[in-house]
């Protein structure tokens, strides 16, 4: 996919940073996400200061939002939520970030 922007959620009264994703680091989500167990349980709430998860938009109508080891897609279909326990898809989209773009040791 092209034209994916990334973005973390870390913070208040000023904008977040977000960066451009190539087409290897969205294939190597794709396939993390593939290979998740879905969510059933209420998804984790973020606190109201400092990180708040992360996101991709890969399309209009395409997003994957990942915080606390869960994985929402949505789409214009609907949405759906994955259990990544040991938060890689997570980790490798923030490790996508250029060298400067997030303060260290946000996750």
């Amino acid at each position: 996919m092209k034209g994916c922007i990334a973005g973390a959620l870390i913070f208040s009264g000023r904008p977040d940073p977000t960066w451009n994703v190539g087409e290897k680091i969205v294939g190597d989500l794709e396939k993390i996400w593939n290979g998740l167990s879905g969510w059933g349980d209420a998804l984790p709430s973020a606190p109201p200061l400092g990180y708040r998860g992360c996101f991709i938009r890969c399309k209009p109508d395409m997003e994957w939002f990942a915080y606390n080891g869960v994985i929402t897609m949505k789409t214009v279909k609907g949405r759906e939520s994955r259990t990544d326990k040991n938060r890689a898809f997570e980790r490798l989209l923030l490790d996508s970030a250029p060298e400067g773009t997030l303060p260290e040791g946000i996750l």
